[in-house]
């Protein structure tokens, strides 16, 4: 009898301290952190939205089901992002400093550990240098889903590269996981690089329905010119620019349309920053923050980002720059 408790009590350790064959755990260690929220998401089949973790004394546990493997990113407040790549029974494991969020550890199996080579070895290295090593590590595993991360980080939207470069490096990778779902879906973003928002070409055609059921199109604003405003409540200068966006609406009220599109994931502070600047056009969140399709379409990279685009339906200019890019164009749609 007590042979058995005895097995019982070791199979029962044993499924405490390693992860079940269809699940997949993720644990963090975080210094200089007490309390507060992380988000995680997965865009290939990982979590069904976007989850909230909640961080107690600087830690965290997650675990979700998982049959196969997928590709998570966690995102810190800031709303950078930590890849972390997940295998069924896999426990991954965080560790890092919330003061250096760039030389965070993630541990727990091959990609995740090579991945974490890769960034701490380019910690400081240019553009260039990383691109070079990025491209000496797809050469050397192509199988592995660290070089689909760094094509899509490092290639896939870099401007200074041909589109043939671009391309060879897309075949190699798609020779070597030819069933890669993930990989195969980002045929057309190859295909439509140099295609992008730009001065002079025609408004892609956007559409997004608000909170109230409304449904927004670009053609909605034909003949009359459209302000896009990509913006944050986490980012200081978004919430500024808003502001000074909403004043100037007022001032020449009926001259401008605009749509804002939200990169939050937290409701209450969005939303409290739109009371506060009683903002009166259409608002979007859908809370999938650097995810949302509006984003990837336009190739959002960094928020506060302006789209303007004229009465003609074409780009008069974009930008991050409320004062150098977005105020003069602007001046010059209201001018008598």
């Amino acid at each position: 009898m007590k042979r058995v408790i005895l097995y019982t009590f070791c199979g029962f350790t044993l499924l405490s301290c390693g992860g079940s064959e269809d699940r997949f755990r993720l644990e963090g260690e975080f210094e200089h952190l007490r309390q507060g929220e992380f988000y995680i998401y997965s865009n290939d089949g990982g979590t069904a939205g976007v989850d909230t973790l909640k961080i107690e004394n600087g830690e965290f546990e997650y675990e979700t089901a998982l049959d196969g493997h997928a590709t998570y990113y966690l995102l810190y407040p800031n709303l950078s992002e930590q890849v972390i790549f997940g295998e069924s029974g896999d426990v991954v494991k965080v560790k890092g400093d919330a003061r250096n969020l760039k030389s965070v550890e993630v541990k727990g199996n091959k990609a995740n550990e090579e991945l974490t080579a890769f960034r701490l070895e380019n910690l400081d290295r240019s553009v260039t240098e990383v691109r070079k090593a990025a491209v000496a590590y797809m050469a050397q595993s192509p199988e592995s889903p660290v070089s689909v991360f760094l094509f899509r980080e490092y290639f896939l939207s870099a401007e200074d590269l041909s589109q043939g470069e671009v391309e060879k490096h897309y075949r190699a990778l798609c020779k070597a996981q030819p069933e890669n779902l993930q990989l195969l879906g980002l045929r057309s973003d190859v295909e439509g690089r140099g295609r992008k928002v730009a001065k002079g070409k025609p408004l892609p055609d956007f559409h997004f329905v608000e909170e109230n059921g409304d449904t927004v199109r670009a053609s909605d604003f034909r003949g009359k010119p459209l302000l896009m405003i990509f913006w944050a409540s986490w980012e200081n200068r978004s919430t500024s620019d808003l502001f000074r966006i909403r004043y100037f609406m007022k001032q020449n009220a009926g001259k401008v349309g605009a749509v804002s599109i939200s990169l939050d994931v937290n409701d209450a502070s969005r939303k409290g920053v739109e009371r506060m600047d009683s903002i009166s056009w259409p608002v979007y969140c859908d809370k999938h923050a650097w995810n949302s399709p509006l984003v990837k379409q336009f190739d959002v990279r960094s928020v506060p980002y302006y789209i303007l685009v004229g009465a003609d339906g074409k780009v008069l200019t974009t930008g991050t720059s409320y004062e150098k890019d977005l105020l003069p164009e602007l001046n010059k749609l209201v001018k008598p």
